[in-house]
């Protein structure tokens, strides 16, 4: 019986939720934010990647890993980083289409994000297939996130210009659409 009680209690403590790993997911998550605003991307960095291990060492769910998933790589693109931003922002995505369904503010983000990172990489053709799904998304942003999505669309439609007016035609409109 004994043995018993320690294994679940063993299984519930392993795969539960951990206050402890979320309060200091939490404070790390503070921190990377802080030191983003801050432009100490370095630290910045060190904070979310600690943010992101206590999500996991604590199963802190997928929302929570998506969020921080995201936030790392934001930091990573920064730092030009963008190998290790691309694959961050892909695990972000895959969980957020899961989450918040494929048309969601935050679906949109991480789009734009990874496709910003693509191209960084001389990717572009392969941006571009991420940065379509976002079209229809990004009217719903405001502030610097429709601001950034409008600089995104705008250079990939200057990108594809010379090669492929048509898909550079439907960048500048999307960016168009964003205003002004």
């Amino acid at each position: 019986m004994k043995r018993f009680l320690l294994l679940a209690l063993c299984l519930c403590l392993t795969g539960c939720a951990n206050p402890l790993n979320q309060a200091t997911s939490d404070r790390y998550g503070d921190e990377c934010a802080q030191d983003e605003d801050a432009g100490d991307l370095a630290r910045a960095e060190q904070a979310c990647y600690r943010a992101l291990v206590n999500v996991d060492t604590g199963n802190l769910g997928p929302q929570q890993k998506s969020m921080r998933l995201y936030d790392l790589g934001r930091v990573k693109r920064q730092l030009g980083k963008f190998a290790e931003a691309e694959d961050l922002f892909k695990q972000s995505l895959d969980i957020e289409k899961t989450l918040s369904g494929p048309t969601s503010v935050k679906v949109g983000r991480r789009l734009v994000e990874l496709s910003v990172s693509l191209a960084a990489q001389d990717k572009w053709d392969e941006g571009a297939q991420y940065l379509q799904q976002a079209i229809p998304i990004a009217p719903q942003f405001v502030g610097g996130d429709r601001d950034y999505a409008k600089l995104s669309f705008g250079q990939y439609a200057q990108h594809f210009q010379s090669t492929d007016a048509a898909l550079a035609g439907t960048f500048q409109a999307a960016a168009d659409t964003l205003g002004k």
